[in-house]
């Protein structure tokens, strides 16, 4: 049985994949305690149970079944690689000058990147579930060729509409 999301999922997830790559960064058993800890007070200033689970290595919550890549990065990725770019290492961004500069020329090889990590970033093959990782290089790649300029737009929230005459509200009570 699959636990119910919280509104603190996203947040969580974004937090957790920051604070792993932060904590293969770092390295020295000290402090990966730091940032265990840090997480934990994250977990607790947010009310939700699932980070500490996530940071301590229990397993998540499946991936959606039909995902496409796009919503993946978002879930899983964007939380490092916003738009494309890289907030721990600049010079490791997925555009594609540095993705080519690294070797990298195709979206096979961005999956298998996804997969088993490369550098300080971990792999996320077992989050992103069977096929996730293909979706991703698909996607990434595509992005990479536009510039990263196709990002999806986000819907505007509607406007309240107000009646002809304001003052009719005024009246009515």
């Amino acid at each position: 049985m699959r636990a119910p999301q919280s509104l603190f999922d996203p947040i969580t997830k974004t937090v957790r994949a920051c604070l792993q790559s932060l904590a293969r960064s770092l390295g020295r058993r000290l402090q990966l305690g730091l940032v265990l800890n840090l997480g934990l007070v994250l977990n607790l200033a947010l009310g939700g149970v699932g980070m500490a689970s996530a940071l301590l290595g229990a397993p998540g919550p499946a991936p959606a079944a039909g995902a496409d890549g796009a919503s993946l990065f978002e879930a899983h990725c964007a939380g490092c690689h916003i738009h494309g770019g890289n907030i721990i290492r600049r010079g490791r961004t997925l555009k594609l000058q540095a993705l080519e500069r690294q070797g990298i020329s195709g979206p096979a090889a961005i999956a298998t990147i996804a997969t088993q990590g490369i550098g300080q970033m971990g792999g996320y093959g077992q989050v992103l579930g069977t096929g996730g990782a293909e979706q991703v290089g698909l996607y990434v790649w595509e992005q990479a060729l536009a510039g990263w300029a196709s990002q999806p737009a986000k819907a505007a929230a509607p406007k309240p509409s107000l009646p002809a005459n304001p003052m009719a509200l005024i009246n009515q009570g």
